[in-house]
């Protein structure tokens, strides 16, 4: 019989055992890059934009760059990958190739796409919200 340190010592290592397997192991959420307010932010993000494969970009209907929406991208099967509460005016992302949901929510209105990110390519989604200045 177990006294109830050797029981919590022999879980213990049980899960430590399981999980050096992976067992639990859960995928690595997406690098991204998030910014664009100013000129120097914009360039930075420009320049690497070669390192992500998918390019994201938040404006009104006249052209001008609004920040602070909502993202979120979800796999096929509807599990969120990645989440930010505060994206835009550029959101730059490294996925690996599949389709995906991406949703961007702006004072209260949701805008989603769908979007298939292939291998060696660029996938870029632009979203453009009516009196988002108002």
């Amino acid at each position: 019989m177990m006294t109830g340190n050797k029981l919590a010592a022999g879980l213990l290592a049980l899960g430590l055992a399981l999980g050096a397997t992976g067992a639990f192991a859960q995928a690595a959420a997406p690098q991204y890059m998030n910014g664009g307010i100013g000129e120097g932010e914009q360039d930075a993000i420009k320049a690497a934009a070669k390192d992500y494969n998918l390019h994201l970009l938040f404006a009104q209907n006249n052209g001008e760059y609004i920040s602070d929406v909502k993202l979120e991208i979800s796999d096929a099967h509807g599990a969120t990958l990645l989440t930010l509460p505060s994206a835009g005016p550029m959101t730059n992302v490294r996925l690996p190739p599949a389709k995906y949901k991406v949703a961007a929510t702006y004072k209260g209105q949701t805008k989603e796409q769908q979007v298939t990110v292939s291998e060696g390519k660029t996938s870029n989604l632009s979203w453009r919200w009516d009196g988002a200045g108002k």
